[in-house]
């Protein structure tokens, strides 16, 4: 991640230590013809707290109408999630088998938790790795082309078994891998941190993705997706990554990753960019070659430069795409819950998924109090949780309760439906239908004053009065 070029508004800071409410099940809980609402309140007194059902009258006049319109179909739904780094790895690994396995249901647990169902993977060594190896190190001067030394290392026991809890706690896992360099031994400069890929070493280096994802398959964590290189505009000297330009990207993609998948039998979705919003240019001009566009199916961006707009660009221009947010983070440079609340549920969850996102994933799943442990990245980015291991206490931040706003009730399959609010632009609104037939809707409301809003559409219509600063998600 490119963490110097963060602006002030990322923020993420933490909310209640407590475990927050199980949540019930609307279907269960929800008498016929009402609806169900979930809130969260920029003061925090509610943190994603189940509040009485709604009826069907409406609130009084002069509320803000909100129109859902289930006719107007809009990108399918993968999911929402994080990154189980290595230093989220450790942290989940010190604490009790019990806690460890009470976190990971209220973090993946579909009827008993926030139901993620998206991990972005780094493929070895990354600025929030368990230490500096690639899978296949060498001394000074050797090569190994045909990977004899290939291992996943200190992953295969450290995060892995982590993946896997993960999957048996959602059947709807979406896996995607992400590298943040090739092997020392296989770039310019000879280091994993900076450089790039030799020219040689495009074969060896493709088969060295297929071999890791051979390898996550065999330990039981199919990859569903896979991005060519972390922020590839990007060559960080304090930790593992390179760049790759755009002629570099197509090169490895068309020549030499495709048919390594291929002849593996691996299927993979493949995401090119994985870099900034304002980053959109390259990959416009990755597409613009019809043979390159036919191995792509989809694009990643991250949050820290541009805007997020430009999902919007790439859907214009090519609307049979998977576009995804892949990295965002938050952190110490900004501590107010509220304000935090309200860029990432305007920002990723609502401007994000209304210009086309399928798929929106935080950075590390979890941290430590001081924003580690890190291996040379960012030295104050904070995590979903915050793990504290001298004490064994887990505290829920404002990413937590943001994400799960949406990864609670909008399934893996679900489709974003229209939705237009009428009288002002302080609430904003995202609609979703799940595969079920159940309906969703997201409302922020971003006025200091509290707003009346009268919801109509899709089998539905019910008042409900929304606090400034808050979030609600609606069920019927």
């Amino acid at each position: 991640m490119l963490v110097s070029l963060v602006v002030i508004s990322l923020a993420a800071c933490t909310g209640g230590g407590h475990a927050p409410e199980t949540p019930a099940s609307p279907t269960a809980t929800t008498p016929a013809n009402r609806v169900h609402v979930w809130l969260t309140t920029a003061d925090q007194r509610a943190l994603l707290s189940s509040e009485p059902s709604v009826g069907p009258a409406g609130v009084q006049a002069g509320g803000l109408r909100v129109f859902v319109d289930e006719s107007r179909h809009y990108q399918q739904l993968i999911g929402f999630g994080a990154s189980v780094t290595g230093a989220s790895a450790r942290l989940l690994g010190s604490l009790s088998a019990p806690a460890r396995d009470q976190l990971m249901t209220q973090l993946f647990g579909q009827a008993a938790g926030i139901g993620l169902s998206v991990l972005r993977q780094p493929l070895g060594p990354n600025d929030f790795s368990a230490d500096n190896r690639s899978y296949d190190d060498l001394p000074p001067g050797r090569i190994d082309p045909t990977l004899r030394g290939f291992s996943l290392g200190r992953e295969a026991s450290l995060v892995l078994p982590l993946l896997r809890q993960a999957r048996s706690l959602n059947g709807s896992l979406y896996v995607v891998a992400s590298p943040w360099s090739a092997p020392a031994w296989m770039k310019t400069g000879g280091a994993l941190g900076g450089g790039t890929l030799h020219r040689a070493a495009y074969g060896p280096y493709a088969d060295y993705l297929v071999h890791a994802l051979q390898e996550y398959a065999a330990a039981g964590v199919p990859v569903n997706g896979l991005t060519l290189q972390n922020e590839p505009s990007f060559a960080p000297g304090r930790y593992a990554g390179m760049t790759l330009d755009v002629r570099q990207q197509r090169a490895l993609l068309d020549d030499y990753l495709t048919p390594a998948l291929a002849t593996a039998g691996l299927h993979p979705d493949v995401y090119a960019l994985d870099d900034d919003f304002d980053r959109a240019a390259d990959a416009l001009a990755l597409l613009a070659d019809p043979r390159t566009r036919a191995h792509v199916a989809g694009v990643a961006f991250h949050c820290y430069r541009g805007d997020v707009s430009s999902l919007l660009t790439l859907r214009e221009r090519f609307p049979d795409l998977r576009l995804a947010i892949s990295e965002c983070t938050g952190g110490q440079w900004d501590s107010d819950f509220a304000r935090a609340l309200r860029w990432d549920v305007h920002n990723l969850l609502i401007q994000g998924l209304r210009d086309g996102a399928s798929w929106i994933v935080k950075w590390n799943l979890a941290l430590d109090p001081s924003g580690g442990p890190r291996n040379g990245g960012c030295s104050n980015c904070r995590g979903m949780v915050t793990i504290d291991p001298s004490k064994g206490s887990i505290a829920y931040n404002e990413e937590y309760y943001a994400i799960g706003h949406v990864s609670r009730f909008v399934r893996p399959g679900a489709t974003v439906v229209g939705s237009t609010t009428y009288g002002a632009d302080s609430v904003e609104t995202v609609a979703f239908l799940n595969p079920d037939g159940g309906h969703v809707l997201l409302a922020m409301n971003s006025s200091p004053d509290a707003k009346a809003i009268d919801v109509s559409g899709s089998g539905s219509g019910f008042g409900y009065q929304l606090p400034s600063g808050a979030v609600a998600t609606f069920t019927w």
